[in-house]
């Protein structure tokens, strides 16, 4: 089992997931769902800077917490690695995984205010 775990808060409260060689096509519209997805992006909210801190935990394990999943699929991942981002492109972590396609599931404990967000990747490599 590898995980990446992070505490941040950010500008605006929505994360992006995808493969950072490739021209990512977020979402149309990143407001309407928890979680918003294309072939190439994956989008997810966390709290806003001014209600606190957001914590979002990237593992190959299925959650561990009490909480509800949100998503489930796939997204494309030429380079083999998935990055998770914010919306001034800074990539606060960069996971390696298999060439191709990763199954991504996503928990949350609330899916308007989340305190936590759990990323599951199908296959993440050891380096």
């Amino acid at each position: 089992m590898t995980t990446f775990q992070m505490q941040a808060t950010t500008q605006y409260p929505v994360l992006f997931l995808s493969d950072p060689d490739i021209r990512e096509a977020v979402p149309s519209d990143t407001g309407r769902a928890f979680v918003t997805a294309t072939d190439s992006c994956i989008c997810f909210w966390v709290l806003s800077y001014v209600d606190g801190v957001s914590t979002v935990v990237v593992t190959d394990a299925d959650c561990d917490r009490a909480g509800r999943k949100l998503f489930s699929g796939s997204i494309t991942t030429p380079s083999g690695i998935l990055s998770v981002s914010d919306s001034n492109l800074f990539r606060y972590i960069n996971v390696p995984v298999t060439a191709g396609r990763t199954h991504v599931e996503i928990w949350s404990d609330d899916d308007r205010y989340p305190e936590w967000v759990w990323v599951k990747l199908s296959q993440i490599r050891a380096v």
